[in-house]
């Protein structure tokens, strides 16, 4: 079950602030997510570039095919 977090949790112990975004579709049409981190108590910068990312690109709004 921690393999699964393996590429989050360093950053949890760490204190660092981050989240996850969609960013496309692998072959088999599984979602991919594009982390993001910051420095400590820089929340405000991150979400505005995680903001930036979502207006320039589609992926927010749309879902894996075979969820059609």
């Amino acid at each position: 079950m921690y393999l699964t977090d393996l590429m989050t949790i360093p950053v949890n112990l760490a204190g660092l602030p981050g989240l996850s975004l969609p960013c496309g579709f692998d072959r088999q049409g599984l979602p991919v997510g594009l982390q993001l981190i910051a420095n400590v108590l820089q929340e405000p910068t991150l979400l505005q570039v995680a903001r930036a990312y979502e207006r320039a690109t589609p992926w927010h709004g749309r879902q894996p095919d075979w969820l059609s």
